[in-house]
C-alpha cells in the first residue's frame, strides 16, 4: 500500500491465521479420529468367541460334551456369530427340548439348555415327557429304567395317564407297574414288577385292578407256583394263569412231540 509515493507495511491479521490454523487442525483431528474408530471396528470385526458357558439342569445331556460340540462348531467372530444358527443346532441334539442362546461381551456366548425329562419309553423305540408327548432319543442312553409303554400312534397320553392313574392304587398296596399295553381297540393290559400280566379289557380298569389287589392275598396262597397272569375282563370273578414249573414244561414237550 503506498501513500504520498511511500510504501507502507499492511499490519498481519492475527486472529485470521489463527482460523486458519485452528480449521486446518480441526479437520486433522476429526480425519485422525476417524481413522482410529475405523482401525477399532475393524479390529473388533475379528474380535474371535473365546469360551463358551452352558447352563442348565442335566440328567441325561452331558455338558461338557455339548460344550465341546459348541465350541468345535462354534468358536469364530464374535460379531458374525449368528445366535439363531446356534440355536437350530442345539434343538437338533439329542434330549434338547428348548435352548437360549446369546452373546455376553466381549467373547463369550451363553447357552441355556432346558432338557427332555423321560417318563416313560413308547413303542420301545421312542420316549414321553411328562405331558405325554413323544421325542426321539436314544432309549440305550437312559441312565434309570422307566416304564414301556406300547400303542397305537396317537394313544401316547391316554396311555400314560391309565399307566400313572393304576400304578398309584398298586403302590398304594406294595405292587408297582413297569408297564402297559392298549390296543387299537382301547383293550388294556398292564404288567407288574412282579412279572404277572393283568389283562383288563376295555372297561372299568380301575375297579378291575382293584379286585387283582383285594383277591391277590388269595390268589397267591392258593398254589406254590408263581402268577403268571390275571384275567380281570369276568364280571363276577378272575382267571389265573401259573408260571409252569420245569416238570410241566417237559411233559408239555412231550405231548408235542406225540
Amino acid at each position: 500500500m503506498t501513500k504520498n509515493g511511500k510504501t507502507v507495511a499492511t499490519p498481519i491479521n492475527t486472529a485470521f491465521w489463527a482460523g486458519v490454523v485452528f480449521f486446518c487442525f480441526s479437520v486433522w483431528f476429526v480425519c485422525w479420529l476417524g481413522y482410529q474408530i475405523w482401525l477399532w471396528s475393524q479390529d473388533q470385526q475379528s474380535a474371535p468367541i473365546q469360551q463358551v458357558k452352558v447352563y442348565g439342569d442335566f440328567s441325561q445331556i452331558e455338558a461338557a460334551g455339548l460344550n465341546q460340540k459348541l465350541q468345535q462348531q462354534y468358536l469364530g467372530n464374535f460379531f458374525n456369530l449368528n445366535v439363531d444358527q446356534v440355536q437350530l443346532f442345539l434343538q437338533q441334539q439329542p434330549w434338547v427340548a428348548q435352548a437360549a442362546v446369546r452373546k455376553q461381551w466381549p467373547d463369550t456366548l451363553v447357552v441355556v439348555v432346558t432338557e427332555h425329562k423321560p417318563v416313560a419309553v413308547w413303542n420301545d423305540h421312542y420316549l414321553l415327557n411328562q405331558q405325554g408327548q413323544v421325542f426321539t432319543a436314544p432309549v440305550a442312553e437312559l441312565k434309570q429304567p422307566l416304564p414301556k409303554l406300547q400303542g397305537p400312534d396317537g394313544a401316547e397320553q391316554d396311555a400314560l395317564t391309565m399307566f400313572n392313574q393304576l400304578n398309584q392304587m398298586l403302590q398304594v398296596h406294595s405292587h408297582a407297574a413297569t408297564g402297559l399295553t392298549v390296543s387299537a381297540r382301547q383293550a388294556w393290559q398292564l404288567n407288574l414288577a412282579e412279572g404277572i400280566q393283568l389283562t383288563l379289557g376295555r372297561e372299568d380298569t380301575a375297579k378291575r385292578v382293584q379286585r387283582f389287589i383285594d383277591l391277590y392275598p388269595v390268589i397267591s396262597k392258593h398254589k406254590t407256583q408263581a402268577v403268571a397272569e390275571v384275567d380281570l375282563r369276568y364280571d363276577t370273578g378272575v382267571a389265573v394263569r401259573w408260571v409252569e414249573t420245569p416238570e410241566q414244561r417237559e411233559q408239555d414237550d412231550k405231548v408235542d412231540r406225540t
